[in-house]
């Protein structure tokens, strides 16, 4: 409290402030929150103004919490972080977030601590519990009580939280907080984020960046059979920029890259070459492992739903079964050159057939027969070739007029 009270004396300065900053942050702490806060920290000290950050959380991502908190021990503004409203959370980074302030509040029917790493690593335990220990110690909190949030996966209530001196009020209102602050009767500005910082949010999301990494190989994939740069190579390119943003987020499993790599070169590869299947197979399940590694174990608080793992993996083992089938059953065809590619062609009747005379197929004309009397001007079909001769009937659509 004494860290508090000389923060608060020396921004107030003579007089009260004419308003204070009020921001809430809502769901996963990921990279659009982080950027979100700190830009509001770099506004309420070039203001000098208070900052109040309304959270409820479940968490989120080691690295945003990272900055977040580095940003607030540094911050020379007065930042309170309020776990509001009743029900609300301030569990693993939202607890760290907390303990970071200048000035921590939890409204009534709140919770905050379980902050254990999944899964477990004894050695990311401690490092997360250390960490937690040195942020509440710099901020005047017990270190050691913090420390259980991670070791234990202890949780507190609110009165659990201001009998261990882990939060400094509880409160059910912003005037009851201005009150504490003695800035009863400044104004208060709620801010919300920009276009940019929501955009980030929807990117940074662990379950959007898995779908964007496996929509990007698709489309390289389908450039690669489909030569020239068209849209599938553009919008592969362009999801893949975005999931590698994505993934400099948080931990990146490089195994799990590696295999989905694999993967890819493999069912290349089968689809190119002749064979039994063995690299389709193969590049199937190095595919398939290697999206479930890359969406595992990248978070200590985060983890990808199975669902989608599970409905991503089947969507892969679709495309790639029907682009399989169809592109082999293209490369097996007998190489079509010269006068054969006119078999089964369509044209027109240049002049009568009875039974020889000119058709014209793709502005050339051709010597052709038939065994029945076609017209000038009717559609014809190619059943076949004798040397340069076409063989042709009237077509079904000929006839029936």
């Amino acid at each position: 409290m004494f860290l508090l009270s000389s923060l608060a004396a020396s921004q107030l300065g003579q007089s009260q402030q004419d308003y204070i900053y009020v921001i809430d942050v809502e769901g996963t702490i990921d990279t659009g929150v982080s950027d979100f806060i700190i830009r509001m920290i770099d506004r309420a000290e070039q203001e000098n103004k208070f900052l109040i950050i309304r959270m409820n959380t479940p968490g989120g991502l080691v690295s945003a919490t990272e900055e977040i908190v580095g940003r607030m021990m540094s911050s020379t503004s007065l930042i309170v972080v309020w776990i509001t409203p009743p029900g609300a959370w301030g569990f693993s980074a939202g607890t760290y977030i907390l303990i970071a302030s200048h000035l921590a509040i939890m409204d009534e029917a709140t919770a905050i601590g379980a902050a254990e790493p999944r899964p477990q690593d004894p050695k990311v335990t401690a490092a997360m519990a250390e960490w937690l220990g040195s942020i509440s110690e710099n901020r005047g909190r017990p270190a050691g009580k913090a420390k259980l949030f991670v070791t234990q996966n202890l949780t507190m209530n609110p009165s659990e939280a201001l009998d261990n001196r882990i939060i400094d009020l509880r409160a059910t209102s912003i005037d009851q907080i201005l009150d504490h602050l003695g800035e009863t009767g400044s104004d208060v500005r709620i801010m919300e984020m920009d276009i940019l910082e929501n955009i980030l949010r929807s990117l940074s999301n662990p379950e959007v960046v898995t779908i964007l990494f496996t929509l990007g190989f698709l489309g390289l994939l389908a450039e690669v059979m489909s030569p020239g740069i068209g849209v599938p190579g553009v919008t592969g390119i362009i999801c893949l920029l975005l999931a590698l943003w994505g993934l400099g987020v948080f931990q990146v499993n490089y195994v799990g890259i590696v295999l989905f790599l694999l993967g890819i070169v493999l069912i290349a590869a089968e689809i190119f070459t002749s064979g039994f299947g063995v690299f389709g197979v193969g590049g199937t399940v190095a595919l398939i492992l290697g999206l479930i590694m890359v969406g595992i174990h990248r978070e200590p608080w985060i983890d990808i739903s199975s669902d989608v793992i599970k409905v991503v993996a089947v969507g892969l083992i679709v495309v790639f079964a029907v682009g399989f089938l169809l592109v082999r059953r293209t490369t097996r065809k007998p190489p079509a050159v010269g006068k054969e590619t006119l078999i089964c062609q369509t044209g027109m009747a240049a002049t009568e057939i009875a039974p020889r005379g000119l058709v014209k197929i793709d502005g050339e004309l051709w010597t052709a027969t038939s065994k029945e009397r076609i017209k000038k001007g009717e559609r014809v079909f190619v059943r076949g070739m004798s040397g340069l001769t076409l063989i042709v009937r009237r077509t079904k659509k000929s006839k029936k007029k």
